[in-house]
C-alpha cells in the first residue's frame, strides 16, 4: 500500500507582505530531473505532495525557480532525504533536511536605507509567539517619529517528521513607518539706502517695493520707518 509524504518549505519576504502565488519552487530528484513545481500561499508555506509504493532511500533538492520582478531571488538549494521503511502495518516515512528545514528569503528591491531587518530569531518548540514592532527613536533634529505599532505573530509548528516550521503574520498590515522632516523658518532683513540731493530728506516720504522675481509684490517700506516686529510675514 502506498504512503503519502508532504514536504514543506517556508517563504519569508522582506519589504512587502506576501499575497500568495508570487514565488515558484521546484523539487528535483537525485538525477536533476524535475519532480514537481509549487507556489507559496499567503502565509509563506509551500507544500509538495509525494507518494511512495516501495521501501527505500530517496534524495531530492529544493530550490526557488521563479520570482516576480522587483524581488531578489534566493539562490539557496536545500537537499531532502526521505527514507521509506516497511512497518508492521505498512510503509513508514522519515523526512530529513541535512542543511536545515528549507526556508527561502526574498528581499524587495528598494532603497536599502528604507529596509528594517531584525536579527534571526530561533525557536526550539512549537507554539504561537506574539510581538509588537514600533519605532523607538525619539523625535528631534527636524524629524518627527512615527507612533504606529504593529503586531507580529510567529506560528511555529511540527511538520510531522520532527522538523519545526515557522510562519509570520502581520495582523495590522505590513509594518510601514513614515517619518516627517520639518524645516524651521529663517528670517532675513533686506535693506537699502535713500539719498537726497538739494534738500533735507523727510522721513516717510518715499515708498519702496520688494518684488518676487515673477513680479509679485512681497512687501513695502518707507524711508526712515522701522517695520513693526509683530507685522505679519509675507510668503516668499
Amino acid at each position: 500500500m502506498a504512503i503519502n509524504v508532504s514536504l514543506t518549505l517556508t517563504k519569508n519576504a522582506i519589504g512587502a507582505k506576501l499575497l500568495g502565488d508570487e514565488f515558484e519552487f521546484t523539487l528535483y530528484d537525485h538525477l536533476g530531473g524535475k519532480v514537481d513545481d509549487a507556489r507559496n500561499n499567503a502565509s509563506g508555506i509551500v507544500t509538495f505532495d509525494l507518494s511512495f509504493e516501495d521501501a527505500g532511500e530517496y534524495s531530492y533538492t529544493l530550490e526557488e525557480t521563479d520570482s516576480p520582478n522587483g524581488w531578489i531571488r534566493d539562490s539557496k538549494i536545500y537537499p531532502v532525504e526521505i527514507e521509506i521503511l516497511d512497518g508492521p502495518t505498512g510503509l513508514i516515512a522519515s523526512v530529513s533536511y541535512p542543511d536545515g528545514h528549507p526556508g527561502f528569503v526574498n528581499t524587495l528591491e528598494a532603497d536599502p536605507c528604507s529596509l528594517i531587518v531584525f536579527p534571526e530569531l530561533s525557536f526550539n518548540e512549537a507554539g504561537v509567539f506574539e510581538y509588537v514592532l514600533k519605532e523607538i527613536s525619539p523625535s528631534g533634529g527636524g524629524w518627527t517619529t512615527d507612533p504606529a505599532e504593529y503586531r507580529v505573530i510567529v506560528t511555529v509548528s511540527d511538520d510531522g517528521h520532527g522538523n519545526l516550521i515557522a510562519t509570520i503574520e502581520y495582523p495590522d498590515g505590513y509594518p510601514s513607518f513614515t517619518n516627517t522632516y520639518t524645516l524651521h523658518p529663517v528670517k532675513v532683513v533686506i535693506s537699502a539706502i535713500k539719498i537726497a540731493i538739494g534738500k533735507e530728506l523727510p522721513c516717510g516720504m518715499f515708498e519702496f517695493g520688494l518684488f518676487h522675481q515673477d513680479g509679485t509684490l512681497i512687501a513695502t517700506a518707507f524711508n526712515g520707518e522701522t517695520p513693526q516686529e509683530d507685522e505679519e510675514e509675507s510668503d516668499v
